[in-house]
């Protein structure tokens, strides 16, 4: 029985038998906060003094409890107590956003995330709620904006049907590139004022996984950018047998069938679009889907829905963000990070959000001191990036207070608070599909979230064992999942519960029960599977440890890419570092390969890299092969990819780049030549 079972059966025991418990509760409190000699030196005169205490003091049992209570409890309280003021003021604010939102989406109509929108534009029509850093640079009033929201919707409604015609809550999907993110920003806002949920599609997609996005979706109707012609007419005659309608959003259409939306959107009226349009949405309504990334497959629409926008979109509130700042986001829009967390959520705190069409290192901090920027978006490498490049002068000078984002390393967490400022930093663990979410509130570097028994109790999880092999949670005799012990990695699992429901994908049901895990802690309970990799230390922080996928088995132990990224990078002329495992005919599991980008100005160093390899990693863990890209390849969220690396593998036949190898012999990584890949094909070279 752990210390909080102890005390609680202690507390129980005398309520039970209709005894004081206060006595045992300040014996335990005296004892934590002034250490065992001063709560002796406390004792001592209480007992010298019983004679006169005892018509005053409790039954001679309570005085028993306390003494049992000291006995046997340890000496200090338990680490995670430390953090309980933070831990309540967290739950605190978790439980007014929940039941603000369950108000919010239980009247009739409900009241979404549109009709705070419309609040605000009743309230401040001529705010500034957008800046737009790209070409044309300009700034979007409330006002503006809900006038090009409203055109909008009388426009779709038109295509869509009426009011109530067949297709009025079917979704639509968008297909544009960042330069048209202020009128698709209008377009989406007057889809939502009709109640029609919209699928943001990535517009590098094309080809097959373009038409498997829009078909999986379930619309009827695609926008596309003009400047995606080319993606769209591939693809046009499979849509269009699908019976799907596609337009431009331009004046002009240069594709036959393909009809243009500019001069209905600028001939529309502007007029209030009736709330009783969408007076049909519920909680758990669709708003939106947006997109894995298709790293196991094809991308597959998550479902976002009133509810879970309005959690994501309350985010902002719960890291300290008011409506006297201005975020900063560089992040996609067709990602939740960006649209939702981004956009959005300013939108509902009515706080000023600066769009800028990509990220850029080099523009990063110019165009936050140009707009007074006080809270950043951040998301994978950005931080790394931005600490990758040449220091100024003027490092310090703006107004950032805050940054919020997932996937920040503890080196770089501190590199970018020494060099940078005191910038409070709020690491949010989370997926776009999952049921559950974590918040590193109180701020420790390194730490992807913050749990407590308060927390645990809302939104419960589990960090079970896990096989390398299948990838699958470990089962003991009962057939119930092994929990990780304190410390020790292991795989999340979320709880699927009524209030913490798992809507998972549109589309076939399959794709949704994989996700789902059964018989967890007790027979026929429901999980939640991340496929996230994740520690839990006694203070109840949690750290990213890997994902499924990317860590490897090597001369049977398990390898994390992460951890070897870190050590590699420490390597002063690496600038950038992406570790997989590749297979090795002959050989069992996958050895470590490093694709690598050179700092600049600087040359590659066998013997030096050989030499920190050895030194820092297990050889296990030691990458057995070096390939040298003049940029790594990352995806629209900044992060690394693997997969077609791992295809490509160490094939000097098919890999341009030059490739390294790991010589014990010589002590150096030495070039892949075409004799030794083909012995090391063979066996005849040694891993």
């Amino acid at each position: 029985m752990g210390i909080w079972g102890r005390l609680a059966f202690l507390l129980l025991l005398l309520q039970g038998l209709g005894q004081s418990s206060w006595p045992a509760a300040v014996a335990l409190a005296l004892r934590w906060l002034l250490g065992d000699s001063a709560c002796c030196a406390l004792l001592g005169p209480a007992v010298l003094a019983w004679p006169w205490l005892g018509p005053w003091m409790p039954h001679w049992l309570s005085l028993a409890a306390a003494a049992l209570t000291l006995a046997l409890l340890p000496k200090q309280p338990p680490p995670g107590l430390r953090w309980l003021p933070a831990d309540l003021a967290y739950i605190f604010k978790v439980l007014r956003l929940g039941l603000n939102i369950r108000a919010r989406l239980s009247r009739q109509p409900p009241d979404t995330f549109v009709d705070s929108f419309e609040r605000r534009v009743r309230a401040q029509p001529g705010r500034a709620i957008l800046v737009w850093t790209g070409p044309g640079s300009r700034s979007v009033t409330f006002g503006e904006l809900d006038a090009r929201a409203c055109r909008a919707a009388w426009v779709m409604k038109a295509e869509l049907g009426g009011a109530t015609g067949p297709h009025a809550q079917e979704p639509t999907a968008l297909l544009v590139l960042p330069s048209q993110t202020i009128p698709a920003l209008g377009l989406w806002l007057g889809l939502a004022k009709l109640g029609c949920p919209v699928a943001w599609i990535n517009p590098h997609g094309r080809g097959a996984p373009l038409v498997h996005s829009v078909l999986s979706s379930g619309a009827r109707v695609l926008v596309v950018d003009p400047d995606l012609r080319e993606n769209l007419e591939e693809v046009l005659p499979k849509l269009q047998a699908e019976n799907i309608r596609c337009f431009y959003l331009s004046h002009s259409s240069p594709t036959p069938g393909v009809r243009a939306l500019g001069a209905a959107l600028d001939a529309a009226p502007s007029d209030p679009v009736p709330a009783d349009l969408r007076a049909e949405i519920k909680l758990r309504s669709p708003a939106l889907f947006i997109y894995t990334s298709g790293t196991t497959g094809l991308p597959k629409p998550a479902i976002l829905t009133y509810e879970r926008v309005l959690q994501i979109s309350g985010m902002l509130s719960l890291c300290g963000v008011t409506a006297d700042d201005v975020v900063y986001t560089v992040l996609p829009l067709y990602h939740t990070m960006g649209l939702v967390l981004g956009v959005l959520s300013c939108l509902e705190l009515g706080v000023t959000c600066v769009l800028a069409p990509k990220f850029s290192a080099s523009c990063f901090w110019d165009d936050c001191r140009q707009h007074g920027v006080t809270v950043i978006q951040y998301v994978g490498e950005v931080l790394r990036y931005l600490c990758n490049t040449p220091q100024r002068p003027e490092d310090r000078t703006h107004k950032v207070r805050l940054a919020i984002g997932s996937g920040l390393r503890a080196e770089v967490w501190e590199t970018f608070q020494q060099r940078f400022g005191p910038i409070r930093i709020w690491e949010v663990y989370g997926s776009t599909e999952g049921n559950g979410g974590f918040v590193n509130y109180p701020g420790r570097c390194g730490a992807q979230g913050k749990t407590s028994c308060f927390l645990r109790m809302l939104s419960p999880f589990e960090l079970v064992q896990y096989s390398m092999e299948t990838e699958e949670p470990v089962r003991d005799n009962w057939g119930l999942c092994i929990p990780a012990r304190p410390g020790e990695a292991g795989l999340l699992l979320t709880q699927v519960l009524r209030h913490q429901p798992f809507l998972g994908y549109r589309g076939p049901r399959e794709h949704t029960e994989r996700k789902l895990v059964k018989n967890v802690r007790r027979p026929n309970d429901l999980y939640y599977n991340t496929g996230d990799v994740l520690a839990l230390d006694d203070e109840g922080f949690l750290y990213f440890r890997d994902r499924l996928g990317d860590t490897f088995r090597w001369k049977g132990e398990n390898v994390s890419t992460r951890e070897v990224e870190g050590v590699l990078s420490l390597v002063d002329f690496l600038q950038e570092v992406n570790v997989y495992g590749v297979p090795v005919l002959g050989c069992e599991g996958k050895v470590g390969m490093a694709a690598v980008q050179l700092a600049r100005g600087q040359a590659f160093d066998g013997q030096r890299l050989y030499q920190h390899v050895r030194t820092w990693l297990p050889a296990y863990a030691t990458p057995h092969f070096i390939r040298i890209q003049d940029t790594l390849e990352i995806t629209s969220t900044f992060k690394l990819v693997k997969s077609r690396l791992v295809r490509e593998g160490f094939n000097v036949g098919i890999v341009a780049d030059p490739l390294y190898l790991l010589d014990n012999q010589a002590r150096a990584f030495r070039p892949l030549t075409p004799d030794i890949y083909r012995a090391v094909c063979e066996g005849a070279w040694r891993l």
